[in-house]
This record gives C-alpha cells, sequence and structure tokens, in this order.
C-alpha cells in the first residue's frame, strides 16, 4: 500500500466513523419527530372530537327534554341538527386514530339517534304522554353515550402517556447510543491515525537519523531501514542506500587521492628545501639582502608545505582507520612538561601568560601515544590559542579528574569563537575567517580523530559570546591506565 493510499484510506475511514453517530441521531430523532408531531395530532383531534361528542349529548338531552314538553319546529330542526353533530363528532374519534374505541360510542350513538326519532314520532302522532316517557327511558342512553366518551378519553391518555414514555426510551437510547457511537468512532479514528502515524512516523524517523549520521560523515545505510517497503518510503529508503554506498566509495577514493597524493608530493617539496637551504649555505656571502630574503620566504613556504603534506597523510590515515598508535603509560605531568616546554618560549615572545598545572586531584597515569597527543592534540589546541590570543593574555592548560579518566581543559584570554562556527570547527577544511591567520583548516579535524583513535574524545566546552576576554574553552577527554 503506497502512502498515498494510506493516507486516503484513513481519511475514508476517519470521516465514515465520524459520519455514522450524527446518521444515528438522526434517524432516531425522525421517530421522535413521527411521535412528536403526526402522533401528537392524532391525540389532539380525539380529545377535541370527544369535547364535541360531550356538548352535541348534552345538547341533545336539553333541546329533547324541551321539544317533549313543547314541541315546535325550530326545537325539532335544533335536535336533529344536534344529533347530526353527535354523529360527527363521534365518527371524527375513530378518524383520529382510535377506530377500535370509537366503535362502541358510535353504536351508543346510533341508538340513540335510533331512540330519538321514536320520540319525534310519538310527538308527530300527538302522543306527547308517551313521548315525555320515552325521553326518561332515554336517560341511560344518553349515561351510555358519556360513559363511553370517558373510556375513549381513558383509551387517548393511555396511548398518550405511552408515547411520550417511548419518546423518552427513544431519546435515552439515541443519547446512549450517540454516545457509544462517538466513543467507538473516536476509537476507530485513533487507532486508524495510530496505525498511519506508525507506518509513517517510525520509518521517516529512522531515515532522519540515517541522513543526519552521513551529514556528520557516517556513509553507512543501517540495516533497520524499511528498503523492503513498496512505496514511496521503500522507495526513498532504497534511494538512500544507493547515495550512502556511492558516498562510501567517493570518501574512500578521497582518503585516498589525499593519501597518494601526499606521499607523491613529499619528495619534491623535500628537494625544493634542500636545494634552498644549499644554496643558502653556499652563496651566503655572495647573496644579496633582497636574494637572501626571497630564500627564506621560499624556505618557510616550503616548511608550511610539508606541514601541510604530513597533516594530508595524517588524516587520510585516521578517517580510514590505518593509523598506528605507539601507546604506552606515560605519566600526566611528563606530558604537560614537555608540552610547556615546546611553547613556552612562543608564548614569552607573544607576551601570554602560559600556565600548565594539574590539579592533585587528577589521576598520574594515561595510556596514550605520547608524541601523538603532546604535539597533534594538546599542541594544536595552544597554538591555536596563543595565536587568537592579543599581547598581555592568558592561556592556561589545567589536567584533572574527568568522567572517564583524565580531563585536559586548554582556556584562553582571546575573543572566542562566533556562535555560527561553533558546530563546525572540527570538520576538516573548516576554518574561521580571521583576517591575521592563514591555515589548513586540518589541525582540530585531526586532533578530533587522533583523540577518538585512543577511546577518548575532544570538544568545545563553552564558547561563550564572541567579546573580547571571554575566549573558549577546549575539553579533552583521556582514558587512564586499565
Amino acid at each position: 500500500m503506497t502512502v498515498r493510499d494510506r493516507l486516503v484510506l484513513t481519511f475514508l475511514v476517519v470521516v465514515t466513523v465520524l459520519a455514522l453517530p450524527p446518521l444515528y441521531a438522526a434517524l432516531r430523532f425522525g421517530q421522535m419527530r413521527e411521535l412528536a408531531v403526526d402522533d401528537r395530532a392524532g391525540h389532539a383531534g380525539a380529545a377535541v372530537a370527544l369535547g364535541r361528542v360531550q356538548t352535541a349529548a348534552a345538547d341533545v338531552d336539553r333541546l329533547l327534554r324541551s321539544y317533549a314538553a313543547t314541541p315546535s319546529p325550530a326545537l325539532e330542526r335544533s335536535l336533529r341538527d344536534g344529533m347530526t353533530r353527535l354523529s360527527g363528532a363521534a365518527q371524527a374519534v375513530g378518524t383520529a386514530g382510535y377506530a377500535d374505541e370509537a366503535d362502541p360510542l358510535l353504536a351508543d350513538v346510533d341508538a340513540l339517534a335510533a331512540a330519538v326519532q321514536g320520540v319525534l314520532g310519538l310527538v308527530d302522532d300527538r302522543r306527547l304522554a308517551l313521548a315525555t316517557d320515552s325521553v326518561l327511558a332515554l336517560r341511560p342512553a344518553l349515561d351510555e353515550v358519556r360513559r363511553q366518551v370517558d373510556e375513549v378519553a381513558a383509551a387517548v391518555d393511555a396511548r398518550a402517556t405511552a408515547d411520550f414514555r417511548r419518546a423518552d426510551d427513544i431519546a435515552r437510547s439515541g443519547r446512549d447510543m450517540t454516545l457509544l457511537a462517538m466513543g467507538a468512532a473516536l476509537a476507530a479514528a485513533v487507532a486508524m491515525a495510530f496505525w498511519t502515524t506508525r507506518g509513517l512516523a517510525g520509518p521517516l524517523r529512522r531515515l532522519d537519523g540515517a541522513m543526519s549520521d552521513v551529514a556528520a560523515g557516517t556513509f553507512v545505510a543501517p540495516a533497520d531501514l524499511p528498503y523492503d517497503r513498496r512505496d514511496e518510503i521503500g522507495r526513498l529508503a532504497s534511494s538512500f542506500r544507493t547515495m550512502t554506498g556511492r558516498l562510501e566509495e567517493l570518501d574512500r577514493l578521497r582518503a585516498e587521492f589525499l593519501g597518494v597524493a601526499g606521499h607523491e608530493m613529499k619528495t619534491p617539496v623535500n628537494v625544493i628545501r634542500g636545494y634552498t637551504e644549499l644554496i643558502e649555505e653556499e652563496l651566503a656571502t655572495d647573496l644579496t639582502e633582497h636574494q637572501a630574503d626571497v630564500l627564506r620566504r621560499i624556505g618557510e613556504q616550503t616548511t608550511v608545505l610539508t606541514r601541510l603534506v604530513s597533516r594530508l597523510m595524517d588524516l587520510s590515515r585516521l578517517e580510514s582507520g590505518h593509523v598506528d598508535l605507539e601507546r604506552e603509560p606515560t605519566r600526566v605531568d611528563d606530558l604537560l612538561l614537555g608540552l610547556e616546554r615546546r611553547y613556552e618560549i612562543l608564548a614569552r615572545r607573544k607576551d601570554v601568560d602560559l600556565t600548565v598545572a594539574r590539579d592533585p586531584g587528577a589521576p598520574e597515569w594515561v595510556d596514550v601515544d605520547v608524541d601523538r597527543v603532546r604535539d597533534e592534540v594538546l599542541g594544536n589546541l595552544v597554538s591555536n590559542a596563543l595565536e587568537f590570543t592579543p599581547a598581555g593574555g592568558w592561556v592556561r592548560v589545567e589536567a584533572r579528574a574527568g568522567p572517564q579518566g583524565v580531563l585536559v581543559e586548554v582556556a584562553d584570554s582571546g575573543p572566542g569563537i562566533p556562535p555560527e562556527h561553533r558546530d563546525h570547527i572540527f570538520e576538516r577544511y573548516y576554518q574561521v575567517r580571521r583576517a591575521r591567520t592563514v591555515g589548513s583548516g586540518l589541525g582540530l579535524a585531526i586532533a578530533r580523530h587522533l583523540a577518538e583513535a585512543h577511546g577518548g574524545r575532544i570538544h568545545l566546552a563553552d564558547a561563550g559570546p564572541a567579546a573580547p576576554g571571554t575566549g573558549a574553552v577546549f575539553h579533552l577527554h583521556l582514558p587512564t591506565l586499565p
């Protein structure tokens, strides 16, 4: 599955699971609307019709007694209209949704209508006494109509109560199911998001770490990258592995070229230096001041070139891992004494106070190649400190106990290292540009490789702001005797 398909699937699943709860809630709300609108209209219609039945029954009772006492055409018409209203109201109860409950009521209304018709016939026949007796006999029929009205009203009330409870149950179940569905939807969305994030973030994090290693100079593709994935990340991992392989090969060729070039350059440089010294010795009395100055400059440049060739060869051997260290137990005091003797004259010439000391609590012995540590590691740090420290300043070298052996601190009162350069000073060929300095940018890179070859490390401990008097502080960690 490609990254695009994974993202699209996650989006669809999340949208679907989040859409289900509202759809379910809409369905339940539709049922509640049916109860609230349609059924409520039936209950209301039945209640109104029952009210009309009661009113019509009372009118029929009143008109019937009046007609029996004093018959008149107007009362007869009113009585017939009253019976029509009573019959229509009873039928309206049935059409409002209560047909079964209204059947007994309709039967009683029909029976009452037949009895009323009988009374009208007796009056027409002028048998008023018998008509009056018939009116009195209709009382139970009217009471039966009223009783049926009460029963239908009770049925309406019972059904309305049942509908209310049903609506309440629907609301409760709808709420509970909606909350449950929302919880399930959120859980599904979180699971899909976790699945997608795990499928993308983990490989990308490993790729990011591998790229950081490449940026730091380690051209090795880790074995745990997702090379077998058949998506964009798998193709990216495969491309990364190919790239690191080519970079590793290029780095090997570069180191090999530096080694060969340095070795080949060493002989002609020594020849030039030898002939320069020979000319100075044989023609010392015949050289003009200008010629002697030119020869001296040639000698100085050949010395610089010789040192550069030696550093290139050292860096090539260090990076390829083919450096030979002559490690031996060495007293820390002897290491520091040799360093002090080598640079005290230069410090005095520059009017810089050079202090070299060992803390009483520091270990007394280290296991190092004394020449390389003294000349190429500590010597590089001290020479740089003397180079950048102005006259009247100080350079301090102090050995004390460290977390993994001996910690040698080299500090100065120079201008310090600007913040934009601090992360790059140990990179090969990198230089902090200053008007009065000329170098190859290899000294600190070689010092770092030599420190790591001894099982130690070197780092910039505290640079401080780039302001006069703050200086730079380097820490060199060296292993003690096992």
